[in-house]
């Protein structure tokens, strides 16, 4: 696959860009523009929606921003909390009304409380396989493809310890998944230097 940006350019453009791209398509989800940013763990989605949904909102279009690690059921729950997005917020959007989700606390590895998502110009889903998940619902889907050493040097940096037995078990599932998903990307990050 190939890299159409460069991870090197700053995350101001990169987000300006999606942000028009985006807005010249039609909305997929009723009246909704969905925004799905994907890739591997510690590969700077979330930062990358952070920059997106403020740069959304500096074009005065009211956002929402949903982190797939909070819909998750914990460490096990990777890939099957799919309807709990697609029904409980997706389809919900797509008729006008607002949706919602228990969000999960990774502390008390519980769910809390319950998260309204309000009916909205944008809304940015972000995390591991939100393309696959969003489906036809996307107006624009985001991958960002890094090496896998380069995330696990990423996520022990931002986490401070050195790689747990858990998030190697995860790794190895995202490899296993976009392996054999490959989900289709209209804007691919990533490295284009040697």
């Amino acid at each position: 696959m190939k890299t159409d940006v460069d991870l090197a350019n700053s995350l101001s453009d990169i987000a300006a860009r999606i942000v028009h791209d985006t807005t010249q398509r039609p909305p997929r989800c009723g009246s909704v523009r969905v925004v799905a940013i994907d890739g591997g763990a510690a590969s700077g989605k979330t930062s990358l929606a952070d920059k997106v949904y403020s740069t959304f909102w500096a074009t005065e279009r009211h956002t929402e921003l949903i982190h797939i690690d909070n819909l998750l059921d914990g460490w096990g729950d990777q890939f099957t909390f799919w309807p709990r997005l697609r029904d409980g917020v997706l389809a919900r959007l797509a008729n006008g009304q607002a949706g919602s989700y228990q969000r999960y606390d990774w502390k008390t590895a519980t769910f809390t409380g319950e998260i309204r998502v309000p009916p909205t110009d944008v809304l940015i889903v972000e995390g591991v396989s939100a393309i696959e998940c969003c489906g036809d619902r996307a107006a624009f889907r985001v991958l960002i493809d890094l090496p896998r050493s380069t995330r696990e040097r990423r996520w022990s940096e931002r986490d401070g310890t050195p790689l747990q037995p858990e998030w190697v078990r995860w790794l190895d599932a995202e490899d296993d998944y976009f392996r054999t998903s490959a989900p289709e990307a209209d804007l691919l990050l990533g490295p284009t230097g040697p």
